[in-house]
């Protein structure tokens, strides 16, 4: 890692939401008795959900992708968790913090009804284990960055010139912790909702050792429900059953979610018709079968399909370590045939990195992309100069390069549609296609040992830093470096003058899109699904982790 202080900056933290069945306007920070009396009650409070990958990791130092994030989200809790509305309310935490006059020095008591499932309680000692788990650097956790320049000493410890033990947090009870920022940072409540700042159990993961988090039976949980039926090795499928010691239990209605790993549509679809499951995800010609259908849903996400193209492989440059090879490559897909042709689902092509509606310009209003501009729009010619002058420099007529996917129906279709565009704009590329597991595929691009793979992003918080600060060197995985995007990327992270910090961020997709075609952005998602219209408040968020807390089943 470098050395700078990476400050976190924000524009906006507004979070969209898409409730299916009414909102519940009940603040999640409060018990209440009252969370079933107005409703009309199915005698069996049991939903049935799927999910397109297995979960690689329940350690929340270690999880990166949003399937362990969603899971996390429903059997963990940190101090903060977010509400119905997307808002930041009261979670672990027994009310607001106090905090120093310089907005550095946050002060927490928790809740003396906070407890693990295992019927410890939830202490300080807890959180500060579990925060200097995800800044040592042996765990190598994929989040350690949003600690560094973030919470005092956090960047030292991160380069091995600190220990674990000098991160500014600290327990000063039991039931009090004190947590010690670089800056005062207004929206830390927001920060405090995401997985990696979640407390473990720090007796119970001790005696687990390397065990922890690899299935149901070596984790304890401390949020709505608990995880049953899962072991990391071989599960397709997990259970969450109610937490009855959950301190807000009450509010909690649902008694089990199951889930099911489904890779197919038309199964899905099948089950959904069988009423085995009371969610269907739709792409494809489906869409368009489905839009009339009256438990039809659709609406954008913020997630950006990309293609990762990695320049260092085994320590050896690799050919798209040249920047006029990953130009062509990301400027020969004809994006917006993929999203019409084969998806139809509502998802956009898109030109550069950020998503549409994540943030607007403070002064102006307009929207990031708007500002941004399209920086690789499809434009085959374009692709086959830069193809030929990249095959020059690089002194050869031709180029194998591998494409690694996740084994599900619409990663692969994905796959098969940009072999084809490569292959027939690109003379002289052939394109080989892999498939594995999700998990397995993540562990294959962190590792570095790959030329090109198919991935998305979705923002931790509402702003441009989230996305943009992938290009850093110190961040993302593909190997690519530009010591100005890397200035840049610090440079927004320590201002504080909107309009400027605002500047900042475009510049950076300017430089490490516009110039140097570090990664080749594909599209917007959409998620278009059908509903079992007697399920009621369940919160599907635009990014982030969903919440089944409130979640009900209303009787026939």
């Amino acid at each position: 890692m470098k050395n700078q202080i990476k400050g976190l900056g924000i524009i906006s933290l507004t979070v969209l939401l898409a409730a299916c069945g009414g909102a519940d306007s009940q603040d999640s920070s409060t018990t209440s008795t009252s969370a079933t009396s107005d409703k009309k009650l199915a005698d069996k409070q049991e939903l049935h959900l799927t999910a397109a990958s297995e979960i690689p990791s329940m350690d929340t130092a270690l999880a990166t992708d949003l399937t362990s994030f969603t899971v996390m989200n429903n059997v963990f809790e940190g101090l903060y968790v977010l509400g119905p509305d997307s808002e930041p309310v009261l979670g672990a935490a027994a009310q607001e913090p106090t905090v120093s006059e310089d907005g550095k020095t946050y002060t927490f008591k928790l809740r003396d009804d906070a407890v693990w499932s295992n019927g410890e309680p939830v202490t300080a000692d807890d959180f500060v284990y579990a925060w200097q788990k995800v800044v040592a650097p042996e765990t190598a956790s994929g989040y350690a960055y949003m600690f560094d320049g973030l919470v005092q000493n956090a960047t030292e410890i991160i380069n091995e010139e600190m220990e674990p033990s000098d991160l500014g947090i600290k327990a000063i009870s039991d039931t009090e912790l004190e947590i010690t920022l670089m800056q005062a940072t207004t929206y830390f409540d927001q920060l405090l909702t995401l997985p990696f700042f979640f407390p473990q159990n720090k007796t119970f993961a001790q005696e687990q050792g390397d065990k922890y988090g690899s299935s149901n039976e070596n984790l304890v949980y401390n949020g709505p429900f608990i995880l049953e039926d899962w072991n990391q090795a071989s599960s397709v499928g997990w259970t969450f059953e109610k937490n009855e010691d959950y301190w807000d239990a009450e509010a909690v209605v649902l008694d089990t979610v199951t889930v099911d790993v489904i890779k197919e549509v038309t199964t899905e679809l099948n089950l959904f018709e069988n009423g085995d499951t009371d969610i269907a995800f739709l792409s494809g010609s489906f869409v368009a079968q489905y839009s009339e259908d009256a438990n039809f849903h659709s609406s954008l996400n913020a997630t950006t399909f990309y293609i990762e193209m990695n320049n260092l492989n085994n320590n050896e440059k690799t050919e798209l370590s040249n920047a006029n090879i990953r130009l062509a490559i990301a400027s020969a897909v004809d994006k917006d045939g993929y999203v019409n042709s084969v998806l139809q689902d509502g998802s956009e092509s898109i030109d550069g990195f950020v998503p549409a509606g994540l943030a607007s310009n403070p002064v102006t209003g307009a929207d990031y992309r708007e500002d941004a501009g399209n920086l690789l729009t499809y434009d085959v010619e374009k692709a086959q100069d830069a193809w030929e002058t990249g095959l020059s420099e690089l002194g050869t007529d031709s180029l194998e390069l591998e494409l690694i996917t996740s084994d599900t129906e619409d990663s692969k279709r994905l796959a098969e549609y940009l072999q084809d565009q490569l292959q027939k704009n690109l003379p002289g590329l052939t394109v080989k296609l892999r498939s594995m597991p999700f998990s397995m595929k993540l562990d294959t691009v962190r590792a570095g040992n790959y030329d090109m793979a198919i991935n998305s992003w979705i923002a931790d918080f509402a702003d441009p830093i989230n996305y943009v600060e992938r290009f850093d060197t110190d961040i993302n995985r593909m190997n690519y470096s530009n010591p100005d995007v890397d200035a840049l990327v610090d440079k927004a992270k320590a201002t504080y003058d909107d309009e400027a910090r605002w500047e900042t961020l475009v510049e950076i997709e300017t430089v490490a899109l516009g110039e140097d075609a570090a990664l080749a952005p594909l599209y917007q998602s959409a998620d278009s699904y059908l509903l079992n219209p007697n399920v009621k408040d369940y919160y599907k968020r635009v990014f982030g982790p969903d919440s089944y807390k409130w979640a009900w089943i209303e009787a026939e």
